[in-house]
């Protein structure tokens, strides 16, 4: 562990507001820890000795290569702000978290976010109506999105899109709920209850199938950790009587009383994945035809890729397709296709190095550490889960709360060492 230098507290602050901000809006919170990077950085620089630097000096490296080498250059320039400026968050992070007290502090002041955007969704969802505030300009808060007709009856709480909600919610809810459990105050334990149910029920409403399966996953680790066979036993049965209902053939005698029993909303949604016949299809197509693309890409390209952000443009331009979504639905085709395997596969590598020195460090961490571990890692599992069907770091609040788990994982370890 190196030396730092000691950080600032106005930096320190200005993260914490940022950090409450993020999920509300972007123009809210990059400034404030655009503010505290650079207030850090008047004290220090980032250096190859600190933490994870080694690794993302190298993937930097990589990313101006295959940005110089890029299908179009002007747009990979543009993608590289979903990369570097988030490389330097997470040093930032891992600079100013250098006490387990401040690991607990960062996690309640993004709770305060949580239960502001779950209680958001909550409302959306019961009222049916979105709401926008002016502030001032272009700085507005907005509840909920009219972006296309198909969205409106879904939740997206701050982040006018569901997909994004829903992305956020995955990262949020297991950390949340792991607050609840492990907190020894009972107003934060309450407030963390009240997030993680919120964000939960708010991440349903995204009506994402996807997320309702990574959410799934997340709280199977959360439970199996607590050791709470009984409520497990209860998931998977749960789980399994809305698969039937979804998929199951109308033969079966058991699938019509459980259509009876499952909320509609939840079954119906699910077998629309896999009928052609509905207009709920056209989802599960678009999926299918941006796989193949970006496969091809990989194909054509592997070692360079076709650079940041260019996917919407390959594809009509070179694979002669209709106009596509801006990403190939996977966020693994999408490293891929357009920064090459072996940038993608560095950058995995990173990320799944953060994650395993946290899951690593659990047998020697504190009761209330662990509990904190296991959430971040839940949500960081979901998220990649996620992100086989879907790619939200477009999204620079999800990109960020991303990154921000990622530096208190790779923090951990290194804050709670064994004891010899």
């Amino acid at each position: 562990m190196s030396t730092a230098a000691p950080p600032s507290p106005r930096a320190w602050t200005f993260l914490l507001v940022g950090t409450v901000l993020l999920p509300v809006n972007t123009a809210f919170f990059l400034p404030c820890w655009v503010i505290a990077l650079g207030l850090h950085l008047r004290q220090e620089r980032p250096r190859l000795a600190h933490s994870g630097m080694k690794g993302l000096a190298g993937i930097t490296v990589g990313l101006l290569l295959v940005t110089a080498l890029s299908y179009r250059v002007e747009t990979s320039l543009g993608g590289l702000f979903n990369y570097l400026p988030f490389f330097l968050f997470f040093w930032l992070i891992t600079r100013l978290v250098d006490s387990p007290k401040r690991v607990g502090q960062l996690l309640v002041w993004s709770l305060v976010g949580v239960v502001l955007t779950g209680t958001a969704g909550v409302f959306e969802w019961v009222s049916g109506v979105n709401w926008q505030w002016k502030i001032l300009g272009p700085l507005e808060v907005t509840i909920g999105s009219q972006a296309a007709e198909g969205i409106l009856d879904r939740v997206t709480a701050f982040f006018f899109w569901p997909t994004s909600a829903a992305a956020y919610f995955l990262l949020v809810v297991p950390v949340a709920i792991a607050l609840a459990v492990s907190a020894q105050d009972f107003k934060l334990r309450l407030a963390a209850g009240w997030g993680g149910l919120t964000t939960f029920i708010a991440l349903i409403g995204t009506a994402s199938r996807n997320a309702w399966g990574a959410i799934a996953l997340a709280l199977v680790l959360l439970l199996a950790y607590a050791r709470r066979w009984l409520i497990l036993s209860g998931l998977a049965l749960a789980l399994a009587a809305i698969v039937t209902a979804a998929l199951g053939p109308v033969t079966w005698p058991v699938v019509a009383p459980l259509r009876q029993v499952v909320p509609t909303f939840l079954w119906q949604k699910l077998a629309n994945t896999f009928d052609p016949q509905v207009h709920a299809y056209e989802s599960t197509s678009e999926r299918v035809e941006s796989w193949a693309i970006a496969g091809q890409m990989i194909l054509t390209r592997p070692l360079t890729g076709w650079g940041p952000q260019t996917f919407p443009f390959v594809g009509v331009d070179v694979y002669h397709k209709k106009a596509l979504t801006s990403h190939a639905h996977n966020l693994y085709l999408t490293y891929g296709a357009e920064l090459g395997l072996p940038l993608g596969l560095g950058l995995l590598a990173f990320m799944g190095y953060a994650l395993l020195s946290a899951a690593l460090a659990l047998p020697y961490l504190p009761a209330e550490a662990r509990w904190w571990t296991v959430g971040l890692l839940g949500g960081l599992l979901a998220y990649l889960f996620f992100g086989f069907f879907d790619v939200a770091f477009y999204e620079a609040r999800v990109n960020g709360q991303l990154w921000l788990w990622l530096a208190l994982c790779w923090q951990i370890p290194v804050l709670f060492p064994p004891k010899k």
